[in-house]
């Protein structure tokens, strides 16, 4: 039953009728409260649209639809042209007053139940259908596409360009046609750090679950190509695994469909702005290694053991400019981007430019927001500079409810189909996460507005995308077919995985050499980390124990694994990660002073971060930096280990503690790998920020919503490339327990002079020799820095590589480079090379480094127009 009152509506799931002022409800017994306001919006944007009764019925539909939903609005009277009257969102931002609107914030849902194994709905032109001319495989894949789509009626096109099944208003069904034998097909598993997936159970009732990497920053950290490589094979080899067994998508509010063979991954948007909410989901701040960790995972990812079909098609997110959830009064769904031709030349385009051109990815997601006032699913330069200037072979999908958006959120479209018009002409948007083009796709066409060679072009592309990876092929000799499940989860990914998190751990400091810890100290772990399980592993995830999503039994504790390296060790949390524990600080400085050494976990988590929302202060939560300083009054040498995905502010940490060690949400083996650097036995410590932090007054100089990057008189510059002020800790600071020393091999530093080269000189190639002149094994990073003569940015990375070195041992290390990798984007958006001498460093980030110069013959060249239209 619900009790009414004004402001409230107290509700349980499906609401049958109401009598009296009695809300009778059934089907559920657990309570659903709602904080309703009358006649007012709350919330921008819409993950779903339907019909219902009453505010009630509307707040269950929001419970009902799991945790994405945040806010609902219901409408009492609503256009004829509108898609319903209850309308969920997934955020609460964006209150206006409107006369007959109810709006409530509820929590979330329970996950529905898992959908059953589908696998054998998965492949085409069998018995009776084999003998059909999409399955003769001596014509084209163009012809065969072009023979099914013959076949496909104009009412069946708009379910095959939907993502998903049930979720995101997505109806289904997935891309299924039983009287021509096409089979099932889910856009949409999530695949940002491992394949987003439930876990299989073998014949023998062995549980494998998918392989969890660190989370994205932490593996931007690690600066490690190769590595991005072998983890997007694993993901790959996986989910090829996990979809033959008939595993579903593991988020609730998906539908939990049937995985499909398509990664939404990976993030390459940018670490733009410290409180983003998304950090966490991203390789770093710098355009350039963003391109490689998504050219690597897409090279892993797409190419597998048989070079005829795609192994799993990559989709690169979230094209373009998009950093920011709910700031300054917008959220993700009404946020216009203001950029100019330069920003989007040097900072958004470039890491979508190598992944598509080097990576050769398959798969482009259009974002919620809108670049200059043009949403980007309906944005032109999805075509012009995709697919006409870059090549770009492979299909775009919506992000789910942005096509909704450019209507409802931009008011770009007048209604649905307007939208669906613009999103597939304009855009080349061929698939909708959404109900959008379910419902308006036919009504576009009928109505003029978008032609039906255009929907026939999208139907094309995503189908020809289906046949890339096999499915209409005999499967006798496609390797991809006979993928193990035993593959899932093995020792040998796990391996893998273990080594990326220890590679990826980040020390910033360690006066006095507090570290490494001797195992037979007395050690006090403090910190409302201590017990991390789950924040170790960050979002985005697959089923990782056996209990099911909710699960992080088999994850282990920070606590477990550092008490696994001491013998003397006493534990006391001192706060929670945002509030006060009676007597918890006086518990952790008394722990403190009994200890030889404090090991103090402290950070922050997804309650503080994540998607949906930003952060406002970059700050340690108040009852930490209490913590902290309680700690440091005690005088114990104290190793701060620091869990986090978007920067923390570090001045006072950095000034009150010895040692520091960065971890971002280091992953399944965060524990492992922590404990493990604080003792000395990570022979691969030496990672690098992928970041730089900012001083604690850095956000009040700069707006969340200012797009720009170079220093202004509203700004001083984002990113090591342009900041002017003062890092705390810089961009690339990482230290290690060895020694390493950088000499210069490289013909082209010879000297102070500058080496004057050629502009059409195919390859510069710049050498150092590193040497470990320390006790112990360890990695080194160097990295190959450019500055202009006259561009404003400051340095550069052209290139990076990574070493790991035994006591004594040498390596040369060569970073190559065009006139192209020099180039710097004029006002106009063209890349250029400058007229004047560069400095080159190559660098390990710290106090070894090389410099030299080189100028180009030629001086002053466009090296790449600025593609498609001048904004």
């Amino acid at each position: 039953q619900c009790n009414v009152s004004a402001n409230m509506v107290l509700c349980r799931q499906q609401v049958q009728a109401m009598v009296v002022g009695l809300l009778v409800l059934a089907g559920s017994s657990t309570a659903q409260q709602c904080n309703v306001s009358a006649n007012m919006v709350i919330g921008t944007g819409t993950l779903k649209a339907l019909t219902v009764p009453d505010a009630a019925q509307c707040c269950t539909a929001c419970y009902d639809f799991g945790y994405t939903c945040a806010a609902f609005t219901f409408e009492s009277a609503v256009s004829s042209s509108a898609t319903g009257n209850c309308f969920l969102k997934d955020n609460t931002g964006g209150k206006v007053a409107k006369s007959g609107a109810t709006s409530g914030t509820t929590g979330s849902g329970p996950s529905p139940p898992s959908a059953k194994n589908r696998t054998v709905a998965t492949r085409a032109c069998i018995p009776p259908f084999g003998s059909k001319p999409w399955c003769d495989t001596s014509k084209s894949i163009d012809d065969r596409v072009t023979a099914l789509i013959a076949e496909i009626q104009d009412d069946e096109i708009a379910p095959l360009l939907t993502a998903r099944e049930g979720g995101g208003d997505s109806p289904g069904p997935s891309g299924a046609i039983e009287r021509l034998g096409l089979p099932e097909y889910d856009w949409g598993v999530n695949c940002i750090h491992g394949v987003q997936t439930t876990c299989a159970v073998d014949n023998a009732g062995v549980t494998h679950c998918p392989t969890s990497f660190p989370n994205p920053v932490s593996l931007g950290a690690a600066w490690n190509a190769s590595m991005y490589h072998e983890m997007g094979a694993i993901i790959g080899t996986e989910l090829r695994a996990l979809w033959l067994d008939g595993e579903t998508e593991a988020s609730p509010w998906s539908g939990k469909p049937h995985a499909g063979l398509d990664c939404w991954s990976p993030n390459i948007n940018l670490n733009r702005d410290p409180r983003w909410g998304r950090n966490q989901e991203v390789a770093s701040e710098d355009p350039y290694l963003n391109g490689v960790f998504g050219t690597q995972y897409t090279l892993g990812l797409q190419e597998g053991d048989d070079p005829r079909f795609t192994q799993v098609i990559v989709t690169l997110k979230h094209w373009d400019a998009y950093s920011l959830e709910n700031s300054d009064g917008f959220t993700r769904h009404n946020f216009n981007a203001l950029i100019d031709n330069a920003t989007l030349a040097d900072t958004y385009f470039p890491a979508f430019k190598m992944t598509v051109q080097e990576g050769k990815a398959l798969g482009v997601m259009c974002s919620y927001n809108s670049i200059n006032g043009v949403p980007t699913c309906a944005n032109s330069m999805l075509n012009t500079v995709l697919r006409e200037n870059w090549g770009f072979d492979g299909y775009i999908t919506s992000d789910t409810g942005a096509i909704e958006d450019i209507y409802s959120a931009h008011h770009y479209a007048k209604n649905a189909s307007d939208a669906t018009a613009k999103a597939i002409h304009d855009g080349g948007c061929d698939i909708d996460s959404g109900g959008v083009y379910h419902n308006g796709l036919l009504d576009a066409v009928q109505e003029g507005l978008l032609s039906r060679a255009d929907m026939i072009l999208s139907l094309h592309r995503t189908l020809k995308l289906r046949f890339r990876l096999g499915l209409f092929d005999p499967i006798e000799d496609q390797p991809y077919w006979a993928v193990p499940i035993d593959v899932v989860g093995s020792d040998a990914h796990q391996a893998t995985n273990l080594l990326a998190t220890l590679e990826s751990m980040v020390l910033l400091k360690n006066d006095g050499n507090v570290l490494p810890i001797s195992p037979t100290a007395k050690v006090a772990l403090i910190g409302p980390h201590a017990n991390a399980t789950e924040a170790l592993v960050g979002n985005y995830l697959g089923q990782l124990c056996k209990g099911g999503l909710s699960d992080f039994s088999c994850v282990q504790s920070v606590a477990s694994g550092i008490a696994a390296e001491f013998s003397a060790l006493t534990i006391t949390s001192g706060c929670t990660i945002t509030k006060e524990i009676d007597g918890g600080v006086a518990a952790a400085v008394a722990a403190a002073k009994d200890a030889d050494v404090v090991i103090l976990a402290i950070g922050i988590d997804g309650a503080l971060e994540g998607e949906s929302h930003d952060r406002t202060d970059t700050a340690l939560p108040t009852p930490q930096q209490a913590l902290a300083a309680a700690i440091a009054a005690t005088g114990k040498p104290t190793v701060v280990v620091l869990i986090n995905g978007g920067m923390v502010n570090l001045e006072a940490i950095k000034a009150d503690h010895a040692a520091i060690l960065s971890t971002g949400y280091p992953g399944y083996f965060g524990a492992k790998a922590i404990a493990s650097t604080l003792v000395g036995d990570n022979d691969h410590l030496g990672g690098k920020l992928p970041y730089t932090v900012y001083p604690a007054d850095y956000i009040q100089s700069v707006k969340m919503s200012d797009m720009s990057m170079r220093p202004s008189a509203n700004s001083p510059g984002r990113s090591y490339r342009w900041y002017t002020g003062q890092p705390v800790f810089p961009f690339g600071t990482g230290m290690s327990l060895t020694s390493f020393k950088v000499t210069n091999t490289s013909s082209f530093c010879g000297g102070s002079n500058a080496v004057e080269i050629a502009d059409g000189l195919a390859t510069m190639s710049y050498e150092v020799t590193v040497t470990n002149t320390g006790t112990r094994a360890g990695d080194e990073v160097i990295f190959g820095f450019f500055t202009p003569p006259q561009s404003s940015v400051m340095r550069q990375i052209f290139g990076f590589q990574r070493v790991h070195l035994e006591p004594g041992a040498s390596e040369t290390v060569v970073i190559n480079a065009t006139a192209a990798s020099f180039a710097v984007a004029a006002d106009n958006g063209d890349l250029v090379t400058e007229h004047g001498p560069y400095q080159i460093t190559l660098s390990n980030g710290m106090l070894e480094e090389v410099k030299c110069a080189v100028t180009f013959s030629e001086g002053a060249k466009v090296v790449a127009p600025f593609p498609g239209h001048q904004m």
